[in-house]
């Protein structure tokens, strides 16, 4: 490492098999791990190694839609001095994976952030949903809507119906918009006051 950080962090650094990075009071990438590179490579990430994200800014890579939630907990664990963390579903086309991410503030440093497997939390998933024709999910102009953090997509006539469709998370051709499902807007903004939607 570069830069000036305790020797726990880069003893953890060097031997963590998790997904760690580092960053700065301004929230930039400035360090991450082989599990960073290694996750990437096994989701199919491009241009997010190591070496493509240092000195960026971490919200290049967070849906827009996410940015407030993780400002709030990347701004609690800079204040903090302690250890903070939530669960979070990141699953892919075949298995429903949740992982915990644990922040915490280090001292000339800036963030610390740990991203780690839940493993008894790794089923197969059961996708009901894969034989239902794609016109119940594009819209007019062929775009789909997929929630920014469970990935599920969208009905187009019904509008709070999110289903699990794998084929779009394999298919990168598709127009895709992102938004949150009523599921993931209650658990990340659960003080959020949404219009009634019936009316």
């Amino acid at each position: 490492m570069s830069f000036q950080v305790p020797s726990w962090i880069q003893d953890v650094f060097e031997t963590d098999q998790d997904v760690l990075y580092l960053l700065d009071s301004d929230l930039c990438i400035t360090e991450c791990n082989l599990g960073w590179d290694k996750f990437a490579a096994a989701n199919g990430g491009v241009g997010v190694s190591r070496a493509d994200v240092r000195g960026h800014s971490i919200f290049e890579y967070i849906p827009d839609v996410l940015v407030e939630f993780y400002e709030k907990k990347y701004s609690e664990a800079l204040r903090a001095g302690h250890w903070i963390g939530f669960d979070y579903e990141c699953s892919t086309p075949d298995v429903f994976r949740q992982f915990h991410m644990a922040l915490r503030s280090v001292e000339n440093s800036g963030l610390l952030v740990v991203n780690s497997y839940l493993p008894n939390q790794r089923t197969p998933l059961t996708v009901p949903n894969e034989a239902m024709a794609d016109e119940t999910y594009l819209s007019p102009s062929g775009m789909i809507t997929m929630c920014a953090h469970c990935r599920r997509t969208r009905r187009q006539d019904s509008k709070d119906t999110w289903d699990w469709v794998s084929r779009f998370l394999r298919d990168t051709g598709r127009k895709v918009s992102h938004g949150l499902c009523p599921r993931c807007t209650a658990y990340l903004y659960p003080d959020l006051e949404l219009p009634d939607r019936k009316s």
